[in-house]
């Protein structure tokens, strides 16, 4: 009986260790970046991981707060337009005026490729 109950409690265990938590199968959709975003032309999040907020003070230009734990003095971030490539972008990751120089938040900016105006545009943002 001991035998069978060791046998139990070592698959419990193992079962605890190797099964997700909840903070990891609700990242899964990323689970190798520190952050990442999906962000409606509107400016509001579809969905993401690790991001505080949203926003989209001025047409074209949108403010993306990540999480406290990432260091955007030393990342690489990522924006690719979602469904909308005839567009220029630029993305500032120091404090930034429009984003009120808000520490981990994001700016960034859209613009048409021929007319060079700012234009709103749904985009993924992505942080390894």
């Amino acid at each position: 009986m001991k035998s069978r109950t060791r046998i139990a409690a070592g698959a419990l265990a193992a079962a605890a260790i190797l099964a997700p938590t909840a903070v990891q199968a609700a990242a899964a959709p990323s689970p190798y970046a520190q952050a990442a975003a999906a962000v409606r032309a509107i400016g509001t999040l579809a969905y993401g991981k690790n991001i505080v907020s949203v926003s989209r003070p001025f047409t074209g230009r949108y403010c993306v707060r990540v999480g406290n734990d990432v260091d955007l003095s030393t990342e690489v971030v990522l924006v690719t337009p979602w469904n909308d490539l005839n567009k220029t972008y630029g993305v500032w990751t120091a404090p930034h005026p429009l984003c009120g120089n808000l520490l981990h938040t994001i700016m960034v900016a859209f613009n048409t490729s021929d007319t060079k105006v700012a234009a709103n545009t749904p985009f993924f943002l992505a942080i390894p």
